[in-house]
């Protein structure tokens, strides 16, 4: 009887003591795989309500991001920041119905769209916001050497230009269609998304190259290399060129921003949270 109960309590403490060392590894080993390597999610943000159009600011390395603040079937938002170091976001103050981002790092300054225009922020001379154009409710928006915004309702594409001193605002004819996105990357390829999906506009050209995939997007985003990428809701993608195929390289539920840091990091939100991802090997 004794050599029974023995035996029964060595099988009984493997169990007990294995278990622990299980939940570690799946504890250690919780992330998402990137192009097929584990990446660790790190959050950094959270508390927050379906946070939307993600930005990061390479000189102090902030993220900027929208918000909501009505209830879940309401649409009002609000423009947050979170610096480096911090959990917690900050508002920021005297942009009406904050909702779109875009940042030329080169300049260092931030770009806010709401809904009643555009509004600019020099972050490094730390001044106010300012607005600089009205009479426009600002869907999207997209800085390179100029910067580009989508209109709502319309969804009609406007780049912003200084002259002799003064902005002024040029409707971009060549993309007739109404578009919920727009972006360059390092090839001047332009990608828009409509209602039907993601296309490509090679530079010099005016054709669309129709890629296969999901039919709508929450984000189109350029990382530090100038490669495209683009957040379904259950996904990231890139575009094989070549081929003209989306090619995804992270699977992650119910996406809504996404941007990179100074280190080519993705940064992504779902809906309550905004996580960074961070090559590790899992052992």
């Amino acid at each position: 009887m004794k050599v029974i109960i023995i035996v029964c309590l060595i099988v009984l403490l493997k169990e007990t003591s294995s278990k622990p060392d299980d939940a570690r590894d799946e504890e250690k080993c919780e992330g998402i795989l990137v192009r097929n390597k584990f990446h660790r999610k790190h959050v950094i943000g959270m508390g927050l309500n379906r946070p939307y159009q993600l930005a990061y600011d390479h000189t102090d390395h902030k993220i900027f991001f929208s918000f909501n603040i009505g209830k879940d079937d309401e649409d009002s938002f609000e423009i947050g920041f979170i610096e480096k170091g911090h959990i917690k976001h900050k508002v920021i103050e005297g942009v009406e119905n904050g909702f779109a981002i875009a940042i030329d790092n080169k300049d260092k300054v931030v770009y806010f769209g709401g809904s009643s225009g555009v509004y600019r922020h020099h972050f490094k001379t730390n001044t106010s916001v300012t607005k600089i154009l009205s009479n426009h409710d600002i869907w999207d928006m997209f800085f390179k050497h100029h910067l580009y915004f989508i209109t709502y309702p319309q969804q009609h594409l406007y780049k912003m230009v200084h002259v002799k001193n003064e902005t002024e605002i040029e409707r971009q004819k060549h993309i007739h269609e109404n578009i919920y996105q727009f972006a360059i990357d390092s090839d001047e390829d332009i990608f828009i998304t409509n209602g039907t999906g993601l296309y490509l506009i090679k530079n010099g050209t005016t054709d669309r190259i129709f890629y296969e995939g999901p039919k709508m997007y929450r984000a189109i985003e350029i990382n530090n290399k100038g490669v495209a990428h683009f957040s379904g809701q259950n996904g990231i993608f890139v575009a094989n060129k070549k081929k003209h195929v989306l090619e995804k390289i992270a699977h992650v539920k119910n996406i809504f921003g996404l941007t990179f840091d100074s280190e080519d990091n993705i940064i992504y939100s779902d809906p309550h949270e905004i996580v960074k991802l961070v090559r590790e090997d899992c052992k």
